[in-house]
């Protein structure tokens, strides 16, 4: 059995996604709890996260083509 978390495998592949998911969760909470009178970097931390998501998911992307 391939181990799943080796370079290429199935987990490193799902990653990029699964952290622009939970960043986007993160910057929904981070508004609605700005909007009850939290500090404003709860949003711009959870905004930089989706950020650096976008970013490893454009790495990934421009990889396979390149490879290809």
């Amino acid at each position: 059995m391939e181990n799943p978390f080796r370079d290429g495998g199935p987990a490193d592949k799902a990653m990029p996604y699964l952290s622009l998911i939970v960043s986007a969760n993160l910057l929904a909470v981070g508004v609605k709890m700005h909007q009850e009178g939290a500090s404003l970097f709860w949003p711009l931390g959870a905004g930089l996260m989706m950020l650096l998501a976008c970013h490893g998911i454009y790495r990934q992307i421009r990889s396979q083509r390149d490879r290809a």
